[in-house]
């Protein structure tokens, strides 16, 4: 058997062994996993009389968390947002509006890409390309060189 077979099946004994039928009690016997910690109770106020805000996650929306809430809609006007809103609002607000700039990216990259292939298309119809032009700027060289040439 290889080490890590043994090592598979001393992990399962140890689950089995340790405290009855519980699958909790069997995870949390094993070496690699962590105890599961109880979570305080929130707060039910938000403020407290000093006037100090008690939720850490809760913050004043600036000008520009206005302007992005609105754009993304949770909100209709800028009057209507509270004076205290959520981290996970502001996150979630701040993720619509960064989809919504990546969607008119990739539209206006579509577009600006459709835009060169039906120009290109067009110059190369009225035989107005990149290579014709080439020939045409080397031939002026050489008529310019051989003039040089002629006149000394």
């Amino acid at each position: 058997m290889s080490a890590f077979s043994l090592i598979r099946y001393r992990s399962l004994a140890r689950g089995l062994l340790s405290g009855g039928s519980s699958t909790r009690k069997a995870l949390q016997g094993r070496l690699y996993c962590q105890a599961v910690k109880k979570m305080a109770p929130k707060e039910t106020k938000t403020q407290t009389k000093s006037g100090q805000h008690l939720f850490k996650h809760e913050r004043r929306p600036t000008d520009f968390d206005k302007k992005i809430l609105v754009w993304s809609g949770h909100y209709k006007k800028q009057e209507d947002i509270p004076e205290f809103l959520s981290y996970e609002a502001l996150s979630g607000a701040r993720n619509k509006v960064r989809i919504k700039i990546c969607y008119a990216m990739i539209a206006g990259t579509v577009k600006g890409c459709i835009a060169m292939v039906i120009s290109g298309k067009k110059a190369f119809k009225e035989d107005n390309t990149l290579l014709q032009k080439n020939i045409e700027r080397k031939k002026q060289w050489r008529e310019e060189h051989s003039t040089e040439f002629k006149s000394h």
